[in-house]
C-alpha cells in the first residue's frame, strides 16, 4: 500500500455523535493513512459540495451517516470519468433504493435499520400488550420516506394505530417528540442519523425524560438513558466499513466487494429507565435482552 493513501470521511452529523463508531473505524486503518473529514452537522445541503470537495483529494470516500451522505457521494462521483470508490455505512435498502448497483463504484453496509422497525413495534407490544397507539418519529428529510412508511404500516399488527411525526428541519425535533409523547402510549424512533446525533433531545426533550416506553435502533440510546433498542451493532458496522476501505486501498476493485449484511441483532433494555416508568419487563423479553 502506498504511503500517501488518502481517505475522505463525509458525515451527515456532528463529531460528538460519531465518537464511538469513528474510533472503531479509525483503529482498523493502517498507520500512515491520511484521513480527511467533512462533517455537515445535519445541514444536508452541504453534503454534495462536501463530497465534491473531498473527491479532489482522496483515493477512497467513506459516506457515513445514512442514505443522505451515500446518495450525495453517488451523485458527486457520477460526474467523474473514473469514479472514486465509495464505501457507505449503515444504509437501509441500498439495492431497492438504487444506491448500490452490482459492478458500480459504491459498496458498503446494508444497515438493516428501517427494515427492522416492524420488529421493534412487536417488541413494544410484547413489553405491554395493552399498547395500541404508537407514535413514530421520522426524519422527513430522509430519502424514500413514503415507501418506508407504506412498508411499516403494512407490516404492523392491524390492531395498532400508528401516528407519525415528521421532522423537516433539525430545529423541529424537540417539539415533534413532545407532541408524539403527549398523544401516544409508546414511541418508535425510526433509524436515522439525525436522531442518533441528537440522542439527548430524543430521550429527554426539554430536559424531561420520556414518560412512555420508547424503542430505538442503536444500543447507544439505551446507554444514554433510553428504554429499549433492537438492531445491529453500529460499531461493528463501522469496523466492517474500515475493512472494506483497506481492501480497496490494497488494490481490490470496489466492484468485487459485496454488500455487507449484518446477521446479529441485539436487544438492550435499560433497567433503571424501566423502573422509572414502573414497567415490569416480561420474562420472554428479559431472557433475550441485555439488561443494563
Amino acid at each position: 500500500m502506498a504511503p500517501a493513501n488518502r481517505v475522505g470521511f463525509l458525515y451527515s452529523g456532528s463529531q460528538q455523535s460519531m465518537k464511538g463508531q469513528f474510533a472503531a473505524f479509525k483503529s482498523l486503518l493502517p498507520a500512515g493513512i491520511n484521513l480527511i473529514h467533512h462533517l455537515v452537522n445535519n445541514n444536508y445541503s452541504q453534503l454534495l459540495p462536501g463530497a465534491q470537495g473531498l473527491l479532489n483529494n482522496v483515493d477512497v470516500l467513506v459516506a457515513a451517516g445514512g442514505p443522505v451522505s451515500a446518495f450525495a457521494a453517488k451523485q458527486a462521483t457520477a460526474a467523474q470519468p473514473n469514479p472514486t470508490p465509495v464505501v457507505f455505512t449503515s444504509v437501509t435498502e441500498p439495492v431497492e433504493s438504487g444506491l448500490y448497483v452490482l459492478g458500480g463504484n459504491l459498496t458498503g453496509i446494508a444497515g438493516m435499520t428501517t427494515e427492522m422497525d416492524a420488529a421493534r413495534l412487536r417488541l413494544l407490544q410484547e413489553l405491554n400488550p395493552a399498547i395500541t397507539n404508537i407514535g413514530v418519529l421520522r426524519n422527513g428529510m430522509r430519502p424514500n420516506q413514503p415507501g418506508q412508511w407504506t412498508k411499516l404500516t403494512q407490516a404492523a399488527d392491524p390492531r395498532l394505530h400508528l401516528n407519525r411525526g415528521d421532522v423537516n428541519a433539525p430545529g423541529q425535533l424537540q417539539q415533534v417528540v413532545q407532541n408524539l409523547v403527549a398523544a401516544n402510549q409508546a414511541l418508535l424512533v425510526t433509524a436515522d442519523p439525525l436522531f442518533n446525533d441528537q440522542r439527548v433531545v430524543v430521550i429527554a426533550p426539554g430536559g424531561h425524560p420520556l414518560n412512555i416506553p420508547a424503542i430505538y435502533q442503536w444500543r447507544e440510546f439505551v446507554d444514554d438513558g433510553g428504554l429499549m433498542s433492537f438492531g445491529p451493532n453500529l460499531v461493528e458496522e463501522y469496523s466492517a466499513a474500515a475493512n472494506y476501505v483497506v481492501r480497496i486501498l490494497n488494490g481490490e476493485p470496489v466492484a468485487n466487494i459485496p454488500l455487507y449484511q449484518p446477521t446479529t441483532f441485539e436487544l438492550f433494555i435499560n433497567g433503571s429507565t424501566a423502573n422509572a416508568l414502573n414497567l415490569n419487563i416480561p420474562p420472554s423479553l428479559r431472557a433475550r435482552a441485555h439488561v443494563i
